[in-house]
Order: C-alpha cells, then sequence, then structure tokens
C-alpha cells in the first residue's frame, strides 16, 4: 500500500503549498495529491477550491475588497468570497497561504503568511519532485469549461513544456467528473493512470454498482473513494476489473481511540494507496508492518 500527501503534508504545513509538498516526501510519502483552479489569465494555481479565503490571507488586503462577491457554483450551490479565476495571477503572488483548519492545527497556523501560492509550473519544476510521483486534481472542471476556461489544455500546455520525465517523475490525473477524467485521458494521454473520484454524492442511482465500475473501468485507470463509502466487497469488484484502488482521507484528528488503531482501518482495507494529511505516521504504520 502506497502513502500520498493530501495536498502536501497538510497536518504540519498550510496545504497546498511547495512547503508542504516537500515535507510530505521528508516524511516518506510516494506520492502527494494536489488541486488546480484557474487564474483569470488562464494560468493554473494550486488550491482546493477556487474560493479562497479559506486557506489564502485575501481578507486581509483591502485593495481587493471590492471583488467579494456570491457565485452560483453548477448554477446552484451558492458559495461567497474572492475567487481565483477574477485574479490575475500576478494579482494571485501578492497572496500568502494560510491554515484552513487553525484551531484544529495550531502547529501548522503558526506558518501563515509565511509560503506564497505556487502554480503547477512551479511544482513540475521543484527538483524534491525528482524520481516521485504527483497526482493532479482538475478542479470543478465541468464549471469552468463553461466559463471558458480549459484547464486540460492549459495543464498539458504545462506538462508538455516541463522536463518531468527525465527527471523520473511520474503523473496521476483525476478528477470528480467521470468525463472531466475521460477527457484528460484522451488529450493528455501518455503512460500516465488516470483516476475517476468517487464521493457519496458520485455514487450510482440508478444502476448497480457492477454496471458502475464496468463503465469507469472501461474509460480510465482507477477508482478513489471516499474512506466512509469502502468495504471489503467493493474493494474486491474493483480489483475484479483491474482498477487501482485509492481512498481518501487518513486524518489523526478524527481517531477516536489510538491512532495505530485509527490508521490500520485504512491499511486494513488493501487498497492501492492511501490519501493522508500526516504522512510520516502512516508512512511509520506501513514500514512496520512490511
Amino acid at each position: 500500500m502506497k502513502v500520498f500527501g493530501h495536498r502536501g503534508a497538510c497536518g504540519y504545513r498550510p496545504e497546498n503549498t511547495l512547503e508542504s509538498f516537500e515535507l510530505a516526501f521528508q516524511q516518506g510519502a510516494v506520492a502527494i495529491e494536489c488541486d488546480l483552479v484557474p487564474t483569470k489569465d488562464h494560468r493554473l494555481i494550486i488550491r482546493h477550491e477556487n474560493e479562497l479565503s479559506h486557506t489564502t490571507d485575501i481578507q486581509s488586503h483591502p485593495q481587493f475588497a471590492d471583488r467579494f462577491k456570491e457565485v452560483l457554483m453548477y448554477g446552484h450551490w451558492p458559495v461567497e468570497g474572492w475567487f481565483s479565476e477574477d485574479f490575475t495571477l500576478a494579482e494571485i503572488k501578492q497572496l500568502r497561504a494560510i491554515e484552513r483548519i487553525p484551531d484544529e492545527r495550531p502547529g501548522s497556523a503558526k506558518f501563515d503568511g509565511q509560503f506564497g501560492i505556487p502554480t503547477i509550473e512551479e511544482l513540475l519544476a521543484a527538483d524534491f519532485i525528482d524520481g516521485k510521483s504527483l497526482i493532479i486534481e482538475v478542479k470543478h472542471g465541468a464549471h469552468f469549461a463553461q466559463l471558458g476556461f480549459d484547464m486540460v489544455g492549459d495543464l498539458k500546455s504545462a506538462i508538455d513544456s516541463s522536463d518531468y520525465k527525465s527527471r523520473g517523475v511520474e503523473l496521476v490525473f483525476e478528477s470528480f467528473n467521470l468525463e472531466v477524467t475521460v477527457e484528460l485521458k484522451q488529450r493528455i494521454a501518455g503512460e500516465h493512470k488516470y483516476v475517476f473520484l468517487v464521493d457519496s454524492w458520485g455514487m450510482p442511482t440508478e444502476v448497480s454498482i457492477d454496471e458502475f465500475l464496468d463503465d469507469v473501468a472501461s474509460k480510465v485507470d482507477g477508482i478513489s473513494f471516499n474512506f466512509d463509502l469502502l468495504t471489503p466487497a467493493l474493494v474486491k469488484a474493483a480489483r475484479e476489473r483491474n482498477l487501482l484502488i485509492y481512498t481518501w482521507t487518513a486524518q489523526v484528528e478524527k481517531a477516536e481511540n489510538s491512532v495505530e488503531e485509527y490508521l490500520m482501518q485504512f491499511v486494513d482495507m488493501n487498497v492501492d494507496g492511501v490519501f493522508t494529511d500526516q504522512p510520516d505516521l502512516l508512512a511509520e504504520l506501513v514500514a512496520g508492518l512490511a
């Protein structure tokens, strides 16, 4: 089982920063996961969502106060705040990363304001990814396509201009939208893996789970489930279709008893990879079981 750093080592550093990613590899992760959203000038920055107030210090920048607004995501999901697509990359570079849940992670919050907001190009150029793997998620691809953003094309351009291959970097691409995942596979192509992310709202309601998995397996290479959805039967069914199986997210703050007992729930599910906010703790546990 492989250990993946979820948004880096975000239990210890503000998420989706180069510093968080580097720490995850230092802690034993074999891959890090990052999320992409677009800027106004069609650059891809590494943030979990396009609304910026939870993970950047944008509220402390009065020059941007007038860009606060409400957006209907997908035409029905109201979200208030400041949105990446309203800012140029130069403006985004004026912001600094902050901890999303400072009350739960005061150690990470001590680094508020110290790290910038990286682009996918900056991550691809970082020497600490040499010989490692990146798991790259395209966020809200269908929503941004409706707004005129070609995130897959922009990502392909960044990848094509990178020397990642010569440095032994492996790439995995993922999305919560199966059509976007298929588009990534068709347009980026190459010897990469393409994984469909599934949360409770993405589980099938009109077809059987077997039909659902058959469809996924015919189109992409893997499937990544919210851990709350996983059962041994579901893992077995995915394996029978030769799908890679990932799950998320191991966060030790959620442990009700010991941390080891909590993490063993993920290990015992016998998946190919687990995303965790504390890569050191899961990597140590897995190494001890070898």
